[in-house]
């Protein structure tokens, strides 16, 4: 009897335990169908075994009672708890698809899960405590800055001026980066991401450094020009720094060959000198000193400077110079020009070292203030059968037909002058021209048919 006792409460008890089996088994499939399995992360909350209901009351909660830090550039970190900015879960459309997914699915190798858009924020109340804080301040701002070459007037040569961080946030900017950061569950909020803090030209930049390089070996040439007057004219950093023009990045462009060519124009303004004689075989008289008779100056070559100073530049060195002139103007060889004497009243043309003209002619009326100047001249044009007109001294107009007029010295020139019997002589002292050379016929012609704008015209007093 007693054993069967027993034997009747084994089977109670192992009845037992299968009920409870079971029913642990059926409840833990009712539980797995609305609840998250185990291990199972939203936004990094745990959520394990819980449904929709209480995953959304935990996610707010530990938002809620969370500290929002929010980090500026500077080191600069503002701390706020997260139920100021009353946040709410509002995507529980996503909460539901992740609940179907490891139902459906049965499959445990994902659990941790990430909904950018889970919270509903308060926006008004981001942009309440976003406005307050002192980064956004004007005076707070400050924007980053590129390092760039600046020339340094004691070295005389280019540095580097380094690069300037900034902090520089646009308010608007800033509080649409916040809520969107809010609604994925952030509670650190790092702007420096959206901040305008790096330059985008820095003091180790390559370009930077070559240029400066470059630059500096042109500003570390001196070329100093002694000029015919004994006076020095320098190109050095102090004049060639204004050559370079900066941009906007703090690079610089410059024109080398147009730069060059400006500072030997202006070396030839300070080097030019007047030219007052010069030396002139005269027929029949040998070598006689000339006037030139209007300004005339001894020039620079300036193309070959030009290509001295393209030469020079960038060697680093220090070059003391004599300025190159162009040749001065040799009348002692010509071998075609035409010759006039005042005194003698005579005029000569050469033409390959022949004189093809030898002729008395009438200049400038001494006596009424009309006198032929001396000089050296060129022809300015010629023309046939024309009028010359002007006035005499006692004011009364005159009118003058010539066959041969070659203008040399404003309105003065050769021409024919056939109301004249007879030339050379005195005559000019008191029966002169009005400045003009009077000519025979035949001479006027002979010059007319021979002269042209590159034969010089000298004339002079022997």
């Amino acid at each position: 009897m007693r054993l069967n006792r027993v034997g009747k409460i084994q089977e109670i008890v192992i009845l037992i335990c299968a009920l409870i089996i079971v029913l642990v088994g059926v409840m833990f499939v009712l539980l797995s169908n609305d609840t998250f399995r185990i291990g199972t992360y939203i936004n990094g909350v745990d959520c394990s075994f819980l449904n929709i209901e209480s995953t959304s009351e935990k996610l707010e909660k530990s938002m809620n009672k969370t500290g929002i830090t929010l980090k500026f550039a500077d080191n600069k970190e503002y701390v706020c708890l997260g139920a100021f900015f009353e946040i709410k879960v509002e995507n529980t459309d996503a909460l539901t698809d992740i609940l179907f997914k490891q139902n459906l699915e049965k499959d445990e190798s994902e659990s941790s899960y990430q909904i950018d858009n889970l919270y509903s924020i308060n926006e008004d109340k981001v942009k309440e405590y976003i406005s307050s804080l002192t980064v956004f301040k004007e005076s707070s701002q400050t924007r980053p800055e590129n390092a760039y070459l600046k020339y340094d007037e004691e070295e005389k040569q280019m540095i580097i001026e380094p690069e300037k961080l900034g902090n520089y946030l646009k308010l608007e900017d800033a509080y649409n980066y916040m809520v969107e950061e809010l609604k994925r569950g952030e509670t650190v909020i790092d702007f420096t991401e959206i901040t305008d803090i790096e330059p985008s030209i820095v003091s180790t930049n390559k370009k930077l450094i070559s240029q400066q390089d470059e630059l500096n070996k042109i500003l570390s040439t001196t070329i100093n020009y002694t000029l015919h007057n004994g006076e020095t004219y320098t190109l050095n950093a102090d004049k060639m720094k204004d050559w370079f023009k900066q941009d906007d990045d703090g690079y610089y462009t410059y024109d080398l060959d147009s730069k060059i060519s400006e500072f030997v124009e202006e070396l030839n303004k300070k080097g030019k000198y007047l030219l007052t004689s010069t030396d002139f075989n005269a027929t029949g008289k040998g070598k006689i000193s000339i006037s030139f008779g209007r300004k005339t100056y001894a020039q620079i070559n300036q193309d070959k400077e030009i290509e001295r100073i393209k030469e020079m530049l960038g060697t680093q060195k220090s070059y003391d110079l004599e300025a190159i002139y162009n040749p001065l103007p040799d009348y002692t060889n010509i071998d075609t020009y035409v010759e006039l004497d005042l005194t003698r009243q005579r005029v000569w043309m050469y033409v390959n070292g022949n004189c093809i003209l030898d002729t008395p002619c009438v200049t400038g009326n001494v006596a009424g203030g009309y006198s032929t100047p001396p000089g050296i001249f060129h022809l300015t044009y010629k023309d046939t059968t024309t009028y010359l007109e002007g006035y005499n001294s006692d004011g009364s107009k005159y009118k003058s037909f010539v066959n041969f007029w070659m203008p040399f010295n404003g309105g003065i020139g050769f021409h024919d002058a056939s109301w004249r019997s007879s030339f050379g002589g005195r005559i000019y002292m008191t029966n002169g021209s009005h400045g003009c050379v009077n000519l025979p016929y035949a001479a006027a012609q002979t010059i007319y048919n021979n002269i042209n704008t590159s034969m010089p015209i000298i004339l002079y007093a022997s």
